[in-house]
C-alpha cells in the first residue's frame, strides 16, 4: 500500500469519529470560504484558497515551530558534552544514562522538546488531507484549473487528461507537467538541509535524501490540490528558517560585540 492510499484510509477512518469529523469539516469550511473570495480560475479559486489557507495555518503554528527550533539549538549546543560522556562511559550504560540526564537537567533540556511540536502538527497534516479529500470528492465532476494545471482535483501529470483518463505522454489536454512534484522534492530537500543539525548522523542524512524522493512520488500520486499545499508549506518553512537563522546569527554577533 502506498502513502497516498494510507492517507486516504486514515482520512476515511478518522472522519467517522465525531470530534475529528467536526475538525475536518471546520477546515473544509475555511477553505470553501476562502474560495468564495479568491476570484476565478486559473489564477484564483481553490488553488489560491489553498495557498492562503496554508499560510494562515503556518502562522498559527509559528509558536510551535519556534519552540522546536530553540529546543534543537539547545541540543546542538550540548552535543560536544554528550559525545564526550558517550566515549567516556561507552562500557557503562547505566552511568552513561545518568550523566546524560544530568546534562539535560543542568541545561534545562527536554530531549523530546524538538520532536513534540512536530508531532503536535501531524493532526493538522492529516486533517488538511482529509479536508482536501472531502472537497475533492464534492468537486470531482467540476474540473477547476489553477495556473498551468487543468484540474487540481487530479494529479498534475502529462499522462492523464483533465477528466482523469489515461493518455499518451503530453496527449490532448494533459493535466500538468509534473512541475509541482519536482518543486516539492527540491523544496523538501532544501528545507531539511536548513533545519538539519550540523554534523548530523548517517540516519538523518539518509532521511534527508529519502524524504524529497517521497515528496515527489506522493505529490505525483495525489491530487494537485494537495501538492499546492505541500509546496506552499515548504516555501513558507524555508523563508521562516532563513529569517530565524539570520536573527539568531545577528543575536550571536551582538553578544560577541558586547563581550
Amino acid at each position: 500500500m502506498n502513502l497516498p492510499m494510507i492517507l486516504m484510509n486514515v482520512a476515511q477512518e478518522t472522519q467517522k469519529t465525531g470530534a475529528w469529523a467536526s475538525f475536518v469539516k471546520f477546515l473544509s469550511s475555511i477553505l470553501e470560504g476562502l474560495n468564495t473570495i479568491t476570484g476565478q480560475p486559473p489564477f484564483g479559486g481553490y488553488g489560491l484558497a489553498i495557498i492562503l489557507f496554508t499560510l494562515i495555518m503556518r502562522l498559527v503554528l509559528l509558536p510551535l515551530d519556534i519552540k522546536s527550533r530553540k529546543a534543537n539549538q539547545k541540543m546542538q549546543e550540548v552535543q560536544p558534552l554528550l559525545e564526550e560522556i558517550k566515549q567516556k562511559y561507552k562500557n557503562d550504560p547505566d552511568k552513561l544514562n545518568k550523566k546524560t540526564m544530568e546534562i539535560y537537567q543542568k541545561h534545562k533540556i527536554n530531549p523530546m522538546g524538538g520532536c513534540l511540536p512536530m508531532l503536535l502538527q501531524m493532526p493538522i497534516f492529516f486533517a488538511m488531507f482529509a479536508a482536501l479529500r472531502t472537497i475533492s470528492g464534492e468537486q470531482a465532476a467540476n474540473a477547476q484549473a489553477f495556473l498551468w494545471i487543468k484540474n487540481i482535483w487530479l494529479p498534475e501529470s502529462p499522462l492523464i487528461n483533465s477528466v482523469g483518463e489515461s493518455i499518451a505522454i503530453f496527449g490532448p489536454n494533459f493535466n500538468g507537467l509534473f512541475i509541482l512534484p519536482i518543486v516539492a522534492g527540491i523544496s523538501s530537500y532544501y528545507q531539511m538541509k536548513l533545519t538539519q543539525p550540523k554534523g548530523g548522523n548517517q540516519q538523518m542524512k539518509g532521511f534527508t535524501a529519502f524524504m524529497p524522493l517521497m515528496s515527489v512520488w506522493f505529490c505525483a500520486s495525489s491530487a494537485a490540490a494537495f501538492a499546492v499545499y505541500w509546496v506552499t508549506s515548504n516555501a513558507y518553512q524555508i523563508i521562516q528558517s532563513l529569517i530565524l537563522k539570520r536573527n539568531s546569527d545577528l543575536k550571536v554577533q551582538g553578544e560577541r560585540k558586547g563581550d
